[in-house]
Order: structure tokens, then sequence, then C-alpha cells
């Protein structure tokens, strides 16, 4: 009887050891999950390294050292960053100093051909912007700055600056969503996209939005009815300097590859088809709760 009841009380005392040790390895794992996640965010520092010798430690350990690889890495496009900020801006000083000066000589020349020796000065300094900004986002030179908005508030705004240039032309927005978004730069790219479409399709010219929110994503579909591109040309449209045959070559074909740099900045992506009547641009962004400038 003596020997039962010591083997009852030595299988208690395993059960329990065993149970404390599964608390303490799932406190562990629960602890390890949130420092990841809480590093992932940008609200945690990298871990420690584990002193145990267990498989979990292992695992800790490897965790560890991959947040200082990219810790290291985060740091070295940081610096990246930076240099190239610091170079667009050293570009754009010595590039406008000399464009000053010839626009002051040409008007002071009174030349024959002044207005066209001027439009052509106006041309490139516009150029020198449009690329210096690109080159600037593309480096991640600019903070974003992410908040709730009505993406249909942004998109009429930006048409109200349209207007006066083209009265006669007619946007037709169907839908809403509310989004998270830095409402400044996706307000350019929208401007950028609406005035594309306005500079190809007739002086009546009709440009449709379809917006919808998902829990997960939010979608835009701007179309036009200019008539739209050679389905060869689609995939060039977001590159930098080109243009579509029909376009006009007054434009820096800089506008869309802004758009683009915008767009995958919200961790999105924009795509150009041929649509039923003209060229159509979709836009697709996934909807995050958290801060996007810490991803």
């Amino acid at each position: 009887m003596g020997g039962l009841i010591i083997a009852c009380i030595i299988l208690a005392i395993t059960c329990l050891i065993l149970l404390i040790q599964k608390y303490l390895l799932n406190h562990r794992i629960r602890k390890l999950a949130e420092q990841v996640d809480g590093f992932n965010s940008g609200n945690a520092e990298m871990l420690d390294v584990a002193l145990q010798e267990d498989r979990l430690a292992q695992l800790h350990n490897g965790i560890a050292d991959l947040q200082l690889s990219l810790a290291r890495a985060r740091q070295l496009n940081t610096e990246e960053c930076n240099r190239t900020s610091q170079l667009t801006a050293d570009i754009s000083h010595q590039l406008k100093t000399p464009l000053t000066t010839l626009r002051l000589y040409a008007e002071l020349d009174n030349a024959p051909h002044m207005d066209a020796s001027l439009e052509q000065i106006q041309r490139m300094e516009n150029l020198i912007q449009a690329l210096l900004r690109l080159e600037r986002l593309c480096a991640d030179g600019y903070a974003f700055n992410f908040a709730p908005a009505d993406a249909e508030t942004i998109i009429q705004e930006q048409w109200q600056s349209l207007q006066a240039i083209w009265p006669d032309k007619k946007l037709i927005i169907e839908g809403s969503a509310h989004i998270r978004c830095d409402e400044n730069w996706l307000g350019e790219a929208f401007l950028n996209l609406l005035k594309n479409a306005c500079e190809h399709t007739p002086a009546d010219g009709v440009i449709r939005v379809q917006l919808e929110r998902t829990e997960a994503a939010f979608f835009c579909i701007i179309e036009d009815n200019g008539g739209g591109v050679a389905s060869d040309e689609l995939p060039k449209l977001f590159q930098r300097f080109y243009r579509a045959q029909h376009q006009s070559k007054n434009g820096a074909g800089i506008g869309l590859a802004i758009v683009k740099e915008i767009i995958q900045r919200h961790h999105g992506n924009i795509i150009a088809e041929n649509g039923k009547h003209g060229l159509r641009m979709t836009i697709s962004m996934p909807m995050l709760d958290r801060n996007l400038t810490n991803s």
C-alpha cells in the first residue's frame, strides 16, 4: 500500500513538473513572438542572446542574428538614402543657378527668338524639378505621414485644380472609400493620373473613376475615353522619360513614374490596360492598420 502511495506521489510530481515546463515553454514562445512583432513594428529593441541550451534558445538566437543583419541593412539603406537625398539637393542647387542666368540673358538680349528660348528654359527647369523629385522619392527622401482620409474628397480636390485648364472635360466618380494614406502624396498621384487623362482625351472627354474598399484592400480604376495606346506600349508607360506615340512632346515623361513610386510607397501597385474606350489605370493598395512608415 505504501509503495502505491509513493508511486502516485512520484507520478503527480512528474506531471506537475511537465506542466510547469510546458507553461514556461509556452511563456517563452509567447514572449518571443511579442518581441519579434514589436521589433518588426519598430516599437521594440533587438532580442538579447539566449543562454539556455535547448531548441527554443537556438531559434531565439537565430532570430536575434537575423534581426541584427536586418538592422545593419536598414542602417546602410538609410545612409545610402541620405547620401542620395543630399546629392539631389546639390544637383538641384548647381543647375538652378546657370538656368536662372540663361533666363536673365535671354530677357535682356530681347532677341527675335527670346520667347522660344524662355520656353525651352522653362521646360528644362520643369524637367529638372520633376526628375529630382522622382529620384528623391526613389531614395526614400520624403517622409510619408499616413492617416485616415476619404479617397473621393482627395480626387475631387485635385480635379478642381484642372477644371480651369479643361473646363469641358467631365469627371464621373462611382463608389467611395475611406482609406489610410498620405493624403498629400496620394493627391499628387491622382493629380498626375487625371492630368494625363485630360491631355489624351477629346475636348469634351470623360474620365470615370471607380472606388472600392474591402476589409483588406483599396481599389481605384481611372479610365478615360481617349482611345488608349498600342498594347506594346502599356508596360513602358511608367518608365521615366517614356512617352507614348500619341502623347504630347511637351511633357517630361516623368509624371507616371512618380505616380508608380507614390503607390509603391503605399505598399500598392498600379497597372495600365486598354479599356473599352481608352486607357485604364488600376490601383490596388493594402489597408494596414499600423503606420506604414515603419514598414
